[in-house]
């Protein structure tokens, strides 16, 4: 979900080619944002097989390690993103720099506090969280790697009038279980009410509406 993703990409087509993101100051860099491009694809794929070959031998259960194993590959993925903000805070994507912060701030907490949390251990929180992320990039990076398909483009309107809520609904239920440990850090649960406000209520509210305004004119 993530949230952050679908709002990014409200605000800007972070990877479509400008002429004023070619004069930016990191332009000579451009081959290696192109390889960022396809490794987060691939990547985000492998994340996808992981979740298959993990949950489907164990329907309908969920294994217990299953987080730990997607963890470290999501993380790294979310690199690229952290990268992609820079470039933003560098002029060299348009967009918003802080809500890029905020947003990508929060699915660092959501893989690295809550759905690790022992509470959601065999629950499906976590897998439809990872596939709604893993699906959604699958779905957006092509549109960067051709930026001039419009099938690309069109699958990239698509596919989060699906994968958001259902990112945003696991998302937020995984926030609101954790928050309500007792033995959750109060740090972490500050952490927590900021997501659970951003997931429940700048979602429904601006980002799907958005979202759909988008959409559905792909749809017809």
């Amino acid at each position: 979900l993530d949230l952050f993703s679908y709002i990014s990409l409200l605000i800007a087509h972070t990877a479509m080619p400008s002429n004023s993101r070619r004069s930016s100051v990191v332009a000579p860099l451009s081959p290696l944002f192109t390889f960022l491009n396809y490794l987060a694809f691939f990547g985000w794929s492998y994340v996808l097989y992981l979740v298959s070959v993990l949950l489907l031998p164990a329907l309908p259960s969920v294994p217990s390690d299953f987080i730990a194993t997607v963890q470290t590959p999501v993380l790294v993925l979310e690199g690229i993103c952290i990268i992609e903000v820079l470039r933003i805070a560098v002029g060299d994507l348009p967009g918003n720099l802080l809500l890029g912060v905020v947003l990508h701030a929060i699915r660092l907490v959501a893989i690295t506090q809550v759905l690790s949390h022992s509470a959601l251990e065999g629950l499906w929180t976590g897998p439809a969280v990872i596939l709604s992320w893993a699906v959604t990039e699958v779905s957006r990076y092509p549109m960067y790697i051709f930026p001039n398909s419009g099938v690309c483009r069109s699958i990239r309107m698509v596919v989060p009038l699906v994968t958001f809520p259902i990112g945003a609904i696991s998302e937020g239920y995984g926030a609101f279980t954790v928050f309500v440990q007792s033995d959750t850090d109060v740090l972490v649960k500050i952490l927590l009410a900021g997501m659970l406000f951003v997931n429940g209520v700048l979602g429904p509210t601006m980002a799907y509406p958005a979202l759909l305004k988008k959409g559905l004119p792909v749809l017809g």
